[in-house]
């Protein structure tokens, strides 16, 4: 399976963006209600993120379309930590094995830079999140404080040699 990972172009997909932040919010909470005021400023962060080396937003590509979406940082509040703010798989993209790679995708990208862990938060009403995080060896760290619905989550990135 061929995957190609690439900056998001803001002027020509932020549609897909949202579309993807959506989708996933809805999956994450099973619900659209508080969607936009989760959404305010997304466009302009993206633009000030995309322009800094420790920010991560990528489209994933697969045979000349966009199948996911991946958000993440090399830095966080704990040392030698990133954090994943979105891994996106389209629906049609879902349960082919791609979330691996994704996750393999960003383990290579943050130990590069440096990273020994990764930390998210997900939410505890979406299952199928939780069963593969689980299954990929996350563990449980405790509930987020700033949403109640959501936990957080740390993995300790694997040597790649």
């Amino acid at each position: 399976m061929h995957l190609e990972f690439k900056k998001i172009n803001l002027a020509c997909d932020y549609g897909f963006c949202v579309a993807a932040r959506r989708d996933a919010y809805v999956c994450s909470f099973h619900r659209n209600e508080g969607f936009d005021e989760f959404l305010a400023g997304y466009r302009e962060r993206m633009a000030t993120r995309l322009t800094n080396q420790e920010w991560h937003y990528l489209h994933v590509w697969q045979g000349g379309e966009i199948v996911g979406q991946l958000e993440f940082c090399t830095v966080s509040a704990k040392p030698e930590t990133g954090y994943i703010y979105l891994i996106y798989l389209t629906p049609q993209a879902r349960g082919q094995g791609m979330a691996d790679l994704l996750l393999q995708y960003i383990g290579r990208t943050l130990w590069q830079a440096g990273c020994r862990r990764v930390v998210l938060s997900v939410s505890r009403l979406n299952p199928r999140a939780l069963r593969f995080y689980r299954r990929s060896g996350w563990q449980y760290r405790g509930p987020n404080p700033k949403h109640a619905e959501t936990d957080f989550y740390e993995y300790w990135l694997p040597d790649p040699a």
